[in-house]
């Protein structure tokens, strides 16, 4: 009973709090970084707290079926299961690289759970587009993780950040010579895609919008559409945290430490904000090839590479 009390307190509120509440931070990041670029206040992924307000006020219209406790309990379900990702990195819960990368898939697979589930046939049209955006980062990104774990040997996260902290970034590290230092390169590349597609941001991204009238968020309001955004604003913050701890992570003993861990994920946030304002948003089936075909082809030749110089 003390596990699961453990449990329960590390993750359940304060580790779904601290997630949403990085989320809206992340989500002014990133409008800011739109707002400068175009000149105006162009709509993006996730949502601030005075729209979340204004959201959560408004009525919820009962939909009927079992699309009616789906529209509840998947965008808890997500949040909950980034919660989770963030527990496991920054050190409140053990958990290895396979764990990790179950727990994403789970908040990307709760969107297509729910359109499926949708009583309404303009909706359930979106079933492909979604189950191909989950295919266009899930294949390349445990394709990099592949490779991640055979260059440094580690399955754990907390294996991976020590490997980092002890032989220098994936990307610099010298261990495994110029062959394993291409290979993490390409990782790295194909990861950052695949982060694209998952935090549904252009152009491989697929947003909660598109495709209206039919989008995802067309049978949902009130505070179930509330919470919807507020998983899309928590990955904003999610993504670049696991990119980070992937192939950035350094020491964080000491505060300045800390603080250089937070200038790597905000550093990461602006890059994949700048990309989300520069391109268009691609097809569903252009991300499905440029994520699955392009990404995870980059992600096989690192893993390639990573075996070559490892056992060279």
């Amino acid at each position: 009973m003390v596990f699961v009390g453990k449990i329960a307190y590390l993750t359940v509120f304060p580790g779904m709090l601290f997630i949403f509440l990085a989320g809206l931070a992340a989500h002014a990041v990133a409008s800011g970084v739109r707002t400068a670029i175009s000149g105006s206040e162009l709509p993006g992924a996730g949502i601030g707290h005075e729209r979340f307000s204004v959201v959560a006020g408004t009525e919820c219209i009962v939909t009927g079926g079992s699309f009616q406790a789906v529209m509840w309990v998947a965008p808890v379900l997500k949040i909950l299961a980034l919660s989770w990702v963030s527990c496991i990195i920054l050190g409140f819960l053990k958990g290895d690289l396979a764990l990790l990368y179950a727990l994403l898939l789970m908040a990307g697979a709760t969107d297509v759970f729910a359109v499926f589930l949708s009583q309404n046939p303009r909706v359930c049209q979106t079933a492909w587009p979604e189950a191909a955006s989950l295919l266009a980062w899930a294949i390349p990104f445990a394709t990099a993780l592949a490779a991640l774990v055979l260059r440094t040997g580690e399955v754990s996260v907390s294996g991976l950040i020590r490997w980092q902290v002890a032989n220098g970034v994936l990307a610099g590290a010298s261990a495994g010579g110029a062959a394993a230092r291409a290979g993490a390169l390409l990782a790295l590349a194909s990861a950052t895609a695949a982060a694209l597609a998952l935090a549904r941001l252009r152009p491989l991204g697929r947003g909660y919008k598109q495709g209206a009238p039919g989008g995802l968020l067309d049978d949902v309001s009130g505070p179930p559409l509330a919470f919807f955004a507020a998983s899309e604003s928590a990955m904003l913050f999610v993504v670049p945290l696991v990119l980070v701890a992937l192939f950035f992570a350094g020491p964080c003993a000491r505060w300045f430490a800390v603080v250089f861990w937070g200038l790597k994920i905000l550093g990461v946030l602006l890059l994949l904000a700048l990309i989300d304002t520069v391109f268009a948003r691609a097809s569903s089936t252009r991300a499905l090839v440029w994520g699955a075909g392009g990404a995870g082809g980059l992600a096989l030749i690192g893993l390639v590479l990573t075996w070559i110089g490892v056992s060279a």
